[in-house]
């Protein structure tokens, strides 16, 4: 691999037209150990950089050995990958052996900046020990949308100087543990009510509005130093060329407002191509182009090894046939390799410190659930449950969005809360069952997102309605609440990780007193 140590102008005047483009991308591949046709990315066409799913992912021991593979395949004279994943917490994190954090809501409900800053660092310490070099967060999205189906605990919360605040705490975390912080979706996502994953959604929203909520906790990220951000497939009409183009594409919105009028001078990445707002628009291939074209310095295509080659070769051509020039290319590979050089991409992981880091993470992620979970309303004074037998209803898991893990924790609560003490009969629930009414027993049903599943209102609805009081306890979405605002005792843990659950038993019981505040206003809310 080429020394990024000498002038990165030298390096890019070094590299040949397809090696500069090439540097522009990143991809993804299946499975845990490297397919040909990755290989032949980083080996032949000189690939920037790499993204890690749950699909790569099987221990950390597997994982810094894939990462030093990958970075084997790098040609002697080429630049080395920048290996990036997503690790947020909550739902959305891809390093699923029990270190992950909870969700930024969680960390919205403790409101402690130092906090999000030492579990950003923690997050960071464990990923520099694995070879990763960028994570794909922190979430800057104002979450001010209730019925957002992709956002949702993902952000820190509805207030932009909460977002803002602890959004720029958990990224200076990141790059003090050694890794790159990438703040998203510019120019913000939480104002949706559309998946980009599945459709172009549209912020139709004044510049004054935007420049009040949506580009605030950016422009502090941007502020204080944060070294990456990540572009939106979203239509910002006010500001973009067309009413819908979206932000990726929109020179005006990632060089105008992001480079020139908020001074952001790190990476910029998109979110993946592949994505329906953009492959059913112009198309992910074009779509590339155009992104290049919009001031993007990394273009992320993270699945079809056909579309990852079919990209850089447009990128080429676009090039040669004059319709970006090569000036374009060069100011982004100077930015990329800057960023490998400040980073030290390419390094292997050290192994001896795993453990440490790992501890760490598991530490800090307890902390925010002690401090993150929430009892919004107990106005029966219904806790702490006696000390009998609790029958818990659950429901089968499932994903929110695309962007979330798969992850089946079935029984997960009820396992939970019978650690804590009491006896517990369980109950998973399907779509359509009805739940049996317990012989006077207390009764807890763990919720996900009963707005999206209506069969899970229907199960608490139907408890009220044969004389239950049941305790409601939403492991995901926090605004479970308006769809049974009936219900006299709500608590939210904004995830379903071990710490989160753990502590939310304890807090049924009585062993721990929630101190977590709602960092959004849940629809029709009659907090106590």
């Amino acid at each position: 691999m080429t020394d990024l140590s000498t002038d990165s102008e030298s390096v890019v005047s070094s590299l040949s037209l397809p090696a500069k483009v090439g540097q522009l991308f990143v991809a993804g591949f299946n499975g845990t150990t490297p397919t040909v046709e990755i290989e032949e990315l980083v080996s032949e066409r000189a690939l920037g950089g790499i993204i890690y799913f749950s699909r790569n992912v099987e221990s950390p021991q597997q994982l810094r050995t894939l990462s030093r593979t990958l970075q084997g395949f790098v040609p002697d004279d080429g630049p080395p990958l920048l290996v990036t994943v997503d690790q947020e917490g909550g739902r959305v994190a891809r390093l699923s052996w029990g270190t992950e954090l909870p969700s930024a809501m969680a960390l919205g409900a403790t409101d402690d900046p130092a906090l999000a800053a030492s579990a950003g660092e923690a997050v960071g310490r464990e990923l520099r020990t694995l070879g990763v070099d960028v994570d794909l967060a922190p979430v800057l999205d104002v979450n001010n949308n209730p019925d957002n189906p992709v956002i949702g605990a993902r952000s820190f919360g509805e207030r932009p100087d909460r977002v803002s605040e602890l959004g720029a705490a958990f990224a200076a975390g990141l790059q003090s543990g050694g890794v790159v912080a990438c703040g998203k979706h510019f120019p913000g996502h939480g104002d949706t009510a559309v998946d980009s994953h599945l459709d172009l959604p549209v912020i139709d929203h004044d510049r004054e509005r935007l420049d009040r909520v949506e580009l605030r906790p950016f422009r502090r990220a941007v502020g204080a130093g944060i070294d990456a951000i990540m572009t939106t497939h979203v239509a910002f009409p006010i500001i973009a060329e067309d009413a819908e183009r979206p932000a990726t594409l929109s020179r005006r919105v990632v060089t105008g407002l992001l480079r020139e009028e908020l001074g952001f001078d790190g990476l910029v990445l998109t979110d993946c191509m592949e994505m329906d707002a953009i492959a059913d628009g112009v198309g992910t291939v074009e779509g590339c182009v155009r992104a290049v074209e919009a001031g993007c310095d990394l273009v992320c295509v993270s699945h079809t090894p056909r579309v990852q080659r079919a990209a850089v070769d447009a990128v080429v051509a676009a090039v040669e046939s004059g319709r970006i020039s090569e000036s374009r290319i060069d100011e982004s590979v100077q930015r990329v390799l800057r960023v490998k050089r400040a980073y030290g991409a390419g390094t292997d992981g050290d192994s001896s410190k795993w453990d440490a880091a790992a501890t760490e993470c598991r530490s800090v992620a307890r902390t925010v659930a002690e401090h993150g979970v929430t009892l919004v309303r107990d106005a029966a004074d219904t806790l702490p449950l006696p000390d009998e037998t609790v029958s818990v209803y659950e429901f089968e898991g499932g994903r929110g969005s695309l962007a979330e893990e798969a992850t089946d924790r079935r029984g997960a609560f009820a396992s939970a809360l019978s650690a804590a003490g009491p006896t517990v009969n369980a109950s998973v629930l399907t779509p359509g069952d009805s739940p049996s009414l317990p012989d006077d027993a207390p009764t807890v049903v763990r919720t996900f997102d009963a707005a999206a599943n209506p069969e899970q209102a229907d199960a608490v609805d139907a408890l009220v309605a044969a004389g239950a009081d049941p305790i409601v306890v939403a492991t995901r979405n926090p605004y479970d609440l308006a769809a049974f605002p009936e219900v006299t005792t709500y608590l939210t843990t904004y995830d379903d990780t071990p710490p989160s659950l753990a502590v939310a038993a304890e807090v049924l019981v009585g062993d721990r007193k929630p101190t977590g505040r709602l960092p959004v206003t849940i629809p029709t809310d009659e907090t106590e």
